[in-house]
């Protein structure tokens, strides 16, 4: 829930909403001082407030969670592209369930070069340079994966150096078979 997803506009103008209603009744309290509106400015107000505030406070820790979380999930249905080939990378994916395929382009067409499941990751070859991604990937059953961002990547690198020897042996390897084609 982003600052300016449909939920929370519908929050924030909701507390601003209770804002105002506390407002009219502190004004209606103010013009006309009564046993009634003493006792709702009293007594209603600050509920209102309290409530106001408390969604607020839920808008702006969902925001501040979602923005310095380490990864985003995501969900492709079968079928759907991760990415294509000669794309710009600026994430890698890691698996949480399902499959996804490799597809290298050969000749026009697109030939699958690998089937990687539960575990496994991809992406993160052009996270470490600035090249384009060198494959499609399609979703071959409905996967969830975690996204992670470049920023994210290279510092995950930085302060994990047996993360960093693992996804370079992989980006290795991978580069070997890609060129023993």
């Amino acid at each position: 829930m982003e600052l300016n997803s449909p939920l929370s506009k519908r929050l924030l103008i909701a507390a601003q909403v209770l804002a105002l209603i506390v407002y009219a009744a502190a004004l209606q309290f103010l013009i006309h001082t009564t046993g009634g509106t003493l006792f709702v400015f009293t007594t209603a107000a600050p509920v209102l407030i309290a409530v106001a505030m408390i969604m607020l406070g839920g808008v702006l820790v969902h925001h501040y969670r979602r923005s310095h979380s380490l990864f985003v999930f995501a969900t492709f249905e079968p079928g759907q592209i991760v990415f294509r080939q000669g794309d710009e990378g600026d994430c890698a994916y890691f698996i949480h369930s399902g499959e996804v395929e490799v597809l290298q382009e050969e000749g026009g067409k697109q030939k699958p070069v690998a089937v990687l499941g539960k575990g496994e990751y991809f992406g993160e070859a052009s996270l470490i340079g600035s090249a384009p991604r060198n494959a499609t990937v399609r979703a071959a059953s409905r996967t969830r994966a975690a996204v992670l961002g470049k920023d994210n990547f290279l510092t995950l690198l930085s302060l994990m150096p047996a993360t960093q020897e693992d996804v370079m042996q992989r980006v290795k390897e991978r580069a070997m078979k890609q060129a023993a084609r």
